[in-house]
């Protein structure tokens, strides 16, 4: 399997446990240590810029330019753990576990909106690749799907338990994974589901999932406590199609934290610290993996996401429509503008370096 041309332009970055953040390439090679955060990282993601904003348990939002090295700010608009964030070109959506939701204009990190569909925590949330939808889950059970052109709900479903969100990629369907089952729920028709759980699980020797990621609109990488990593096929049921190569016997195996398929890459994040990258092909009987490496944080990792360069600059050439155009701001949606950034006035912005975190 041959390495692609992107693969040496790519940016990992991990979250950790005592606040931290890692940089490295798909080499191993570090770039950057840094501890950004008072608490545990809840939730890292980059857009294609290379703009990355990491959420935690001190209940701030940090933001970074991955391309410049250096710090931007910080957004503290929620009043409890930030859980989950995500980009989706010029807007940025952040999920607190104070049950709100929020929407910035990047740039000028204008709040454009403030939804507060959820009655308890939100857990995740996942924008659709078209920009225009968006669902979050949260401890109340409800499963919330937003129309970011109107800023309204959309509708609702009730599903216990939800940890992760992950839309495919055609858009049709959204992966919606608890502990206990993965669901693919067909936008079209929501009560359409296929599902899948663990058929060796019983009593007390249940296997929680812990992560989930597509691969392609019909196949999905599902990650569990025990260190496994499957493969699944999404038709009328979600069918296990085979299984990534475990550790070594008599190796503890760490639990599955992270996934994230790009680019014809499979990044799998541990646990213990450990980041799996393995290249993929989707073949008609079954996909083919190969591991390439493994690059060992000695962290305790907690989240991960990676910007691909030159995905990037392909990207930035095409003209993208503003983030202002999809989405309207609220009367009420809270502090605006500089009101809702905090930053280091008269102070240039931060390197990331700082408190070093070593990798081999």
């Amino acid at each position: 399997m041959k390495q692609k041309q992107s693969e040496a332009d790519a940016t990992v970055v991990v979250g950790t446990y005592d606040g931290g953040l890692l940089g490295f390439g798909l080499d191993g090679a570090q770039r950057f240590g840094y501890a950004p955060h008072v608490g545990c990282v809840k939730a890292v993601h980059c857009n294609q810029a290379g703009k990355l904003a990491t959420g935690a348990t001190d209940n701030s939002v940090k933001l970074f330019d991955l391309a410049r090295s250096v710090e931007l700010g910080e957004l503290q608009e929620h009043e409890d753990s930030v859980a989950c964030l995500q980009y989706w070109q010029n807007t940025l959506v952040t999920g607190g576990s104070d049950g709100q939701v929020c929407i910035w204009r990047c740039g000028d990190y204008e709040l454009l909106l403030k939804f507060k569909g959820h009655k308890a925590a939100v857990t995740c949330l996942a924008i659709h690749p078209s920009g225009r939808m968006m669902a979050s889950a949260g401890r109340d059970q409800r499963l919330q799907l937003w129309d970011l052109t109107r800023g309204t709900s959309a509708a609702h479903l009730t599903m216990e338990g939800l940890e992760a969100l992950e839309w495919s990629p055609d858009g049709e369907r959204i992966a919606a994974l608890s502990p206990k089952e993965l669901t693919a729920v067909e936008v079209k028709d929501p009560s359409s589901a296929a599902s899948f759980k663990d058929a060796s699980s019983a009593g007390f020797m249940r296997v929680s999932f812990t992560a989930v990621a597509w691969l392609s609109p019909h196949l999905l990488a599902l990650g569990d406590a025990k260190g496994a990593v499957r493969v699944l096929r999404h038709g009328a049921e979600l069918v296990e199609v085979c299984q990534l190569p475990e550790t070594e016997k008599g190796t503890p195996a760490p639990r599955v934290k992270a996934l994230l398929a790009r680019d014809g890459r499979l990044l799998v994040g541990m646990s213990a610290g450990q980041v799996e990258v393995w290249g993929f092909i989707l073949a008609k009987a079954a996909p083919e993996f190969e591991k390439l490496r493994v690059v060992d944080t000695k962290s305790r990792l907690t989240c991960l996401t990676a910007w691909f360069q030159a995905a990037a600059d392909a990207g930035l050439k095409k003209k993208q429509p503003e983030s202002k155009k999809l989405v309207k701001p609220a009367a009420k949606a809270g502090k605006t503008g500089k009101a809702a950034k905090t930053s280091k006035a008269g102070k240039a912005p931060a390197k990331l370096v700082g408190k070093k975190q070593k990798t081999p």
